[in-house]
């Protein structure tokens, strides 16, 4: 699940609004610890190129750990930071996508908004694209992923006998609970999750389950 979605001026760091699906609890601590540090890192290389005279591109951002996933776009018409938050095991291609959309969306929206921001700090227009952000992110919900088995266990046992499917294919299969996501099935098994997304990929094409 996406915890947060942050707007950021890459300006001056200055943050425009956040809007919040879940509190990050435990963990929350290292977790923004490693944002904000990430934040002022790309803000500083964009600062830098842009004080030698060069243009600073669309850019993206995308930090990984144990227990969630960071990801940062620069939307160069705006200058500003599109910053998520969210779950380890969430799709990051399919934040990367959203986050995408929400930046295009806060252009189209909010441009003159910006000009009059940055001319007296007023933030109070942006909370509009709060709505926004939650009907493109199903309420955080967008990336979450969690296969589910699409046959009973003794037709499964059949395709492995056949051959389809090898031992470790079937027993991915059987984590398909629809409870765990990729990264929990990853673990149960102590196997990479690269591997299992293969497996994943493999048994949703045979219609063993669905992602």
């Amino acid at each position: 699940m996406i915890y947060k979605i942050y707007l950021i001026d890459a300006d001056n760091g200055i943050s425009l609004f956040e809007s919040t699906f879940r509190e990050l609890k435990k963990v929350q601590d290292d977790i923004l610890t490693g944002f904000f540090n990430a934040i002022n890192t790309t803000i500083d290389v964009i600062q830098d190129s842009m004080s030698k005279g060069r243009r600073v591109n669309e850019m993206n951002r995308v930090l990984q750990s144990e227990d969630s996933t960071i990801l940062i776009y620069y939307h160069p018409l705006s200058r500003i930071l599109f910053c998520s938050i969210s779950d380890a095991d969430d799709n990051t291609d399919k934040i990367e996508d959203v986050i995408h959309k929400i930046a295009t969306r806060f252009w189209k929206k909010h441009q003159s908004d910006l000009k009059n921001f940055r001319a007296t700090t007023d933030k109070s227009r942006f909370h509009t694209l709060i709505a926004d952000i939650e009907n493109l992110t199903i309420g955080g919900r967008i990336a979450e992923v969690f296969p589910k088995l699409l046959i009973v266990k003794k037709v499964l046992e059949k395709v492995l006998t056949m051959g389809m499917i090898n031992d470790i294919d079937f027993q991915v299969a059987l984590q398909c609970t629809g409870k765990y996501s990729p990264l929990k099935i990853s673990r149960n098994l102590s196997r990479k999750r690269t591997e299992i997304n293969e497996i994943l990929k493999k048994l949703e094409e045979f219609d063993i389950i669905k992602i």
